[in-house]
């Protein structure tokens, strides 16, 4: 799979001109920051369109179905909660306990015209607000995924604990790490195909 135009994405995604310009830009700036932190695996410098871009952006057509509050856990460079923003969703806030990363992050919205919260934290210390969906990609193992939401929604000052929904990118490793979670947590989720990892799904926890 290789991306290279517009008409390239478009087959994977359908996105407009204007989102494949500002992708241009969080391409460059990605590339350029990349001197000097490390902000992705650099043998993927050559594959950031399919490897992050596409990767992230596969994830839009259910956060498309989100109306409130979502949350990115770890971040990173930005994926995917930055991506699916470019494409249009709202609400979105970027959660990275990286400084130098958050910097890249701003800077990135900043250029992209991109409307996002951008949270310079630890997961376990971040500020309880209601979210509806709770997003993530090459954090941590599932059972600890499953751990940080459970802890974050604990913080809640309701007695109800109500918890969000859940959309996890998993690459090979998959079916290790959910008979790991069965072990800590009997929890139904939906698996769908990854369009970029062949051994990869898509984890869906809707509640």
């Amino acid at each position: 799979m290789n991306i290279n135009s517009y008409e390239d994405f478009c087959l994977y995604q359908n996105v407009s001109r204007e989102t494949y310009d500002k992708l241009r830009v969080y391409e460059k700036t990605l590339i350029k920051w990349q001197a000097s932190i490390n902000l992705i695996s650099k043998s993927t410098i050559n594959e950031i369109w399919v490897r992050h871009f596409l990767d992230s952006a596969q994830l839009h057509p259910i956060v498309n179905k989100i109306k409130g509050n979502i949350l990115d856990f770890g971040s990173g460079a930005g994926f995917p909660g930055l991506i699916l923003a470019i494409m249009g969703n709202k609400n979105i806030s970027l959660v990275e306990s990286d400084y130098k990363k958050c910097t890249f992050l701003r800077e990135v919205a900043m250029l992209c015209e991109t409307n996002i919260s951008i949270y310079n934290s630890r997961i376990e210390n971040l500020e309880f607000k209601k979210v509806d969906l709770i997003i993530s990609r090459a954090l941590a193992p599932l059972y600890k995924l499953i751990q940080h939401v459970e802890n974050y929604i604990e913080k809640s000052p309701s007695n109800e604990k109500v918890w969000p929904k859940m959309l996890f990118l998993k690459g090979k490793s998959y079916r290790d790490e959910i008979l790991e979670l069965k072990k800590y947590k009997n929890i139904s989720f939906d698996e769908y195909p990854s369009l970029t990892n062949d051994q990869g799904k898509i984890l869906y926890f809707s509640g």
